[in-house]
């Protein structure tokens, strides 16, 4: 496959990238480009669904009684290991 770059400032930046030695070719920076970008997006994903089940557990406490004690469930679980 054969890619033409008609930008002169990225072809500019490609250069200056591979002569600082962070990449060996362009195949390579193509590379590690598009695998940041599949990462980028599976981060984006987690942090959706982690978002999604810290709603999740804030509607629940807003149903949820408080103790009559004033205990919390670390506390329950403190009493049932003596």
């Amino acid at each position: 496959m054969t890619i033409e770059i008609h930008n002169p400032e990225l072809e500019n930046l490609l250069q200056q990238r591979i002569r600082a030695g962070n990449f060996s070719s362009v195949e390579d920076m193509l590379l590690e480009t598009f695998r940041g970008a599949h990462s980028d997006a599976s981060a984006d994903e987690r942090n959706r669904r982690a978002q999604a089940a810290a709603d999740r557990i804030r509607e629940l406490r807003q149903h949820s009684k408080p103790d009559p004690e004033g205990l919390t469930s670390l506390d329950y679980i403190r009493l049932g290991r003596r």
